[in-house]
């Protein structure tokens, strides 16, 4: 909360179908570790701040509606090259020095946070909440994915939510910035992202466009719309 006793982070609700909650991830998160730091796995290392971390987790474990969106700035899937997990692969992960989970795409989403991370999904988990969507964008591509209990034994360990992640409007994504046709590099690099990360159930890396989410009794569902010329205000779309 600010010294003037407002916040950025707030619920709405509609009536018993769904909760929104609105993340706040930049304001009082901790500065980013590199993708190669087991600073990631501090217990310090936050991305919500302590304050917000009691309001999502009460707000969602609490909530009595029938879905729990979550408004999130960065991803809060796990992407990761390749997708280790202590169990399994702990030992190298220590020699190395690179977090417990694997090494990570980026450090600036919630791959940087991973004890934020886990004590969100926990809850989640211990509140038996089984219809809890987050809603993401800032990556410049259009991700949906189910959220893995345990990474690396997707899909046995089961999943805790999933997360719809919309691409841009305009700003560059995979092909423009290096600077080929979509659909070329942008192919290869979609299927590399799902191989190594399975619960990434489909990723487009080059599209710019928008999204519509419709919420009902029987589903939460995202259908992503593209446009053909990003500098083209007359542009078409597809679907």
């Amino acid at each position: 909360v600010t010294a003037n006793n407002r916040h950025l982070y707030r619920r709405l609700r509609y009536g018993n179908l769904l909760e929104l909650s609105m993340l706040d991830l930049r304001t009082y998160r901790d500065r980013e570790s590199s993708s190669f730091s087991k600073r990631a796995d501090s217990e310090r290392v936050t991305i919500t701040g302590r304050a917000q971390m009691e309001w999502i987790t009460g707000g969602i474990t609490t909530s009595t509606t029938q879905w729990q969106l979550v408004g999130n700035s960065v991803m809060i899937t796990p992407v990761l090259i390749p997708p280790l997990d202590p169990d399994t692969t702990g030992a190298l992960t220590d020699l190395i020095g690179v977090p417990e989970n694997g090494i990570p795409l980026g450090g600036d989403s919630w791959d940087g946070y991973n004890r934020d991370r886990d004590r969100l999904l926990e809850a989640v988990d211990e509140a038996g909440k089984r219809n809890v969507v987050f809603l993401t964008g800032d990556i410049h591509m259009s991700w949906a994915n189910d959220i893995p209990r345990k990474p690396a034994a997707y899909p046995a360990g089961g999943t805790l939510g999933t997360e719809f992640v919309v691409t841009s409007v305009t700003s560059n994504n995979v092909d423009d910035m290096v600077g080929v046709p979509e659909r070329t590099v942008g192919n290869a690099a979609s299927a590399g992202l799902q191989t190594s990360n399975r619960y990434v159930r489909w990723v487009d890396t080059d599209a710019h466009g928008y999204a519509v989410l419709t919420v009902d009794s029987a589903a939460a569902r995202m259908d992503w719309y593209a446009v053909r010329d990003r500098a083209d205000r007359h542009t078409g779309e597809y679907h």
